[in-house]
């Protein structure tokens, strides 16, 4: 169960800053099927994900906020990625401010993905 915990937050947490949108969709779509599979290998029975986002200073920020449990208490483990706000479609910055906003429902629909 360790190696997979060692692996689990190998894929949970960083900063990076990408250079275009496919980037930033291509990891999500391989990114998020692996974080469920990590959780289901270990036996974590509860846990959540949301994405939240915001615009400043010319880049959109995207971070995936995972919440589960682990030996009776919950942890958050948080990935972000940045990109330049010229690279991004209109519907993924519509609302957007300086204030982290909520997106999940926004990118399943789009990407047609389970955060």
């Amino acid at each position: 169960m360790i190696p997979v915990l060692i692996g689990l937050g190998a894929l949970v947490g960083g900063y990076l800053v990408v250079t275009n949108w496919e980037e930033i969709t291509g990891w999500l779509k391989d990114f998020l099927p692996k974080i469920q599979d990590a959780l289901k290998e270990i036996g974590v029975g509860e846990y959540a994900a949301k994405l939240f986002s915001s615009v400043e200073d010319g880049a959109l920020r995207l971070v995936h906020k995972l919440y589960y449990k682990e030996n009776g208490k919950w942890v958050e483990k948080t990935t972000t990625r940045e990109i330049d706000e010229s690279e991004v479609p209109e519907w993924a910055k519509a609302g957007l401010s300086t204030k982290e906003v909520d997106v999940t429902d926004r990118y399943e629909k789009e990407l047609q993905l389970a955060v």
